[in-house]
């Protein structure tokens, strides 16, 4: 059987993308595993996600899905959405008496990666619950159900499932959510009552 390639660390495609950071700030450095880069018109937005941890399957851990798809979910990954900010150190000559600085140095230029938004997903073999994906209002620029569109197909494809099972609500995207969903591929379940789902090709 033919070995998946490891895919790069968050930091390390980060650290690419700015060689002159002298660090990458992010809670777990040694963890985040970047999922794909979505470029913008100022920065890019990293997708990442924790190494999937074995889940615990139980018959009606989702309300309404059959206990053949929920025993099936023996696998949970987090993902999360990250922004960089850029954070220069700045040593300012400043003139009391005149009341203005002047700058004489700048000097380690370090990346906070701020999170956005994030997504989280059950599966197994077969089936697949994409639970969440959202990006929040730091997250969302004038194109952003654009970027949430590329992200959705991104943690998709992750996943490696052929049926995908979510809600069709969503708390921060209500206006529109289920055309945003049907532009993506899912539909109303026939088979159980509350879901979408998408056949995965």
């Amino acid at each position: 059987m033919e070995r998946e390639p490891l895919r790069p660390k968050l930091v390390a495609a980060v650290s690419k993308d700015y060689p002159a950071a002298s660090e990458i700030l992010v809670n777990f450095p040694d963890k985040w595993e970047l999922i794909c880069q979505i470029e913008g018109k100022e920065t890019f937005l990293y997708v990442a996600a924790m190494p999937p941890v074995p889940e615990q399957p139980r018959r009606y851990h989702f309300y309404s899905l059959t206990p053949g798809i929920n025993l099936e979910l023996t696998t949970y990954r987090l993902y999360r959405f990250f922004q960089p900010w850029p954070m220069p150190s700045v040593i300012v000559s400043w003139d009391k008496a005149a009341g203005i600085g002047q700058v004489k140095k700048i000097g380690d230029l370090k990346i906070q990666l701020r999170p956005v938004g994030q997504a989280q997903a059950w599966f197994g073999r077969t089936f697949g619950v994409l639970w969440e994906c959202y990006l929040n209002e730091a997250g969302r620029k004038a194109d952003w159900q654009e970027t949430l569109y590329e992200i959705w197909q991104a943690i998709e494809k992750d996943m490696k499932v052929a049926w995908i099972f979510t809600q069709p609500r969503e708390p921060t995207f209500q206006e529109g959510y289920t055309d945003f969903l049907s532009s993506l591929g899912y539909e109303p379940d026939s088979e159980t009552q509350g879901w979408w789902s998408k056949a995965m090709r």
